[in-house]
């Protein structure tokens, strides 16, 4: 699925859909009344914001109900402190905390413009902790995913002109990680970003999260800062 297809469907006005996932995952003050989903969501960003570094490959489906469509794509995240890199089929996005390059595939171009995260309703380096802020949180009950033992919360953000109106997130009980992280759009789309594998603390060097001209024979650059 192509970057603008994304943005179309989600109707963000972020470089990419992920990048709720890297902010419902990942923020700090979260406005809370009920005390379960509190304490439990306090120990998971306490678990990640524990982490150095993170590599994670995850999967999002996004079905659409009005007209019963359905689309599906794949990735990996990589996250060290405020640097991040996404990998995707059609696309790659790398960000040094300061600049941040989009590589498109299929047309080997590249977009250069500078990274503010208070621009963008989602900061990608915040992507397991973003449920801090903004949001009303509810524990909603014990499941399963396969023999895993989960705790289900439920999310409603407090800025009622989000896209979305709910957000559900399915929290391994035993190691406080999120699962995976249902957003219901007021569009009728509704989207699963589900976390496939999860490595912390790897050893990732700063150049990781650069763009590598040399490596992209003949790509076309478009500087928008």
């Amino acid at each position: 699925m192509k970057l603008e297809a994304f943005k179309k469907i989600l109707n963000f006005r972020s470089i990419t859909p992920l990048a709720l996932v890297l902010t419902i995952f990942l923020s700090s003050a979260f406005v809370n009344t009920d005390k379960a989903a509190s304490q439990i969501l306090d120990k998971v960003s306490k678990n990640y914001k524990s982490y150095k570094t993170i590599k994670a490959s995850f999967k999002i489906k996004i079905f659409n109900k009005q007209d019963k469509s359905s689309q599906s794509e794949k990735g990996t995240l990589y996250v060290k402190g405020k640097k991040f890199r996404v990998e995707m089929d059609g696309q790659e996005i790398y960000c040094d905390g300061k600049t941040m390059w989009t590589f498109l595939k299929d047309a080997n171009e590249v977009q250069i413009s500078n990274y503010n995260p208070k621009s963008s309703d989602i900061n990608p380096s915040e992507i397991f902790t973003v449920y801090e802020k903004g949001f009303l949180s509810k524990f909603i009950g014990e499941g399963k995913k396969g023999t895993v033992v989960t705790e289900q919360i439920e999310l409603t953000p407090t800025d009622k002109k989000k896209p979305f109106f709910k957000v559900k997130l399915t929290i391994d009980k035993v190691a406080k990680k999120i699962l995976d992280m249902t957003v219901m759009s007021k569009n009728g789309v509704e989207s699963l970003y589900e976390i496939t594998s999860f490595s912390p603390n790897l050893k990732i060097e700063d150049a990781f999260f650069k763009f590598d001209k040399k490596s992209k024979p003949s790509v076309v650059e478009i500087d928008l800062r």
